[in-house]
């Protein structure tokens, strides 16, 4: 007699021979729905690890009054480094800011047209870790504006929050993504099933009628659910390389998912699959397996 598992694998090969127009449109359908969120996925990633840059990069400007002797900026050095989310705070004279200006202007006769030097001295304030973050370095900024002396602060802090903005506005549209993504999949996948079992009838009352349990009824259709699902999580990921590989050199490079959450992409994939063949199984009407 033979057994569950080879029977389940040999069901499994048939119906994919036999039927090979449902079960390339059922990989291609999944695999558009799934090539959808694995993009979002890598989009929301890419804005992500860029909001992380502009965070870690984050600094802030704080320009002082002119005419301030050494002891006055030793102080004013002093008051900012004891702000909270201070993690160093670095002088700039306006002589050394004069010369950054000049290597970073090539046009000699603009900077001869400025004439005396107009910049003021200034502090660059580094945040600590905790503080790199839009809310972090206003909350800085803000404090730095209170101290002795300081005449004006910059900072890019707005980038940042409107970074994190979108990262956030991403991440609520990636939860209705995967929702559309959830129902698309157990869809095609439950539609599927139930073609599959009408095209097979004859067999599974066959197969009933000699004893066949769950194992030699239902079991194969659910295997075949995760199993087409599975190979279009695959097929996704490998299209997502090509066009990922083949955008590398563009403005805005999207970075590709690390191997780990590729494994568990294909996880869910397939769970999604099996569940949604035993949703069909389970909603057929009792007749057909009978």
């Amino acid at each position: 007699m033979i057994g569950p598992i080879k029977f389940i694998g040999r069901e499994l090969w048939r119906g994919v021979v036999q039927h090979r127009a449902l079960t390339l449109t059922s990989v291609l359908s999944m695999s558009a729905i799934l090539l959808i969120f694995l993009f979002f996925m890598m989009v929301l990633q890419t804005v992500d690890r860029y909001t992380g840059e502009l965070e870690s990069r984050e600094e802030i400007s704080v320009f002082l009054n002119e005419g301030l002797s050494k002891s006055e900026v030793s102080h004013t050095a002093a008051a900012l480094r004891a702000l909270d989310g201070v993690d160093s705070v670095r002088y700039v004279s306006k002589d050394e800011a004069w010369e950054s200006f000049r290597a970073d202007i090539s046009d000699e006769a603009l900077i001869q047209s400025v004439g005396s030097n107009p910049l003021p001295a200034s502090f660059i304030i580094r945040p600590a870790p905790p503080a790199r973050n839009a809310d972090g370095v206003r909350g800085i900024a803000r404090a730095a504006e209170t101290v002795p002396h300081v005449e004006d602060v910059r900072y890019a802090g707005e980038w940042v929050l409107r970074a994190e903005q979108v990262v956030g506005t991403l991440k609520r549209i990636g939860a209705a993504v995967g929702l559309i993504v959830l129902v698309g999949v157990l869809f095609v996948v439950g539609a599927t099933t139930r073609l599959a079992v009408q095209a097979r009838l004859d067999s599974v009352h066959l197969v009933r009628s000699l004893g066949g349990g769950f194992l030699f009824t239902e079991a194969p259709y659910l295997v075949e659910g995760f199993v087409l699902a599975s190979l279009s999580s695959v097929l996704t990921i490998a299209v997502a390389r090509l066009v990922h590989d083949s955008l590398a050199d563009g403005l805005f490079r999207l970075l590709f998912l690390p191997a780990p959450t590729l494994l568990a992409f294909v996880a869910v994939s397939g769970l999604l699959g099996l569940l949604g063949s035993w949703i069909a199984v389970a909603t057929l009407p009792r007749k057909w397996l009978l």
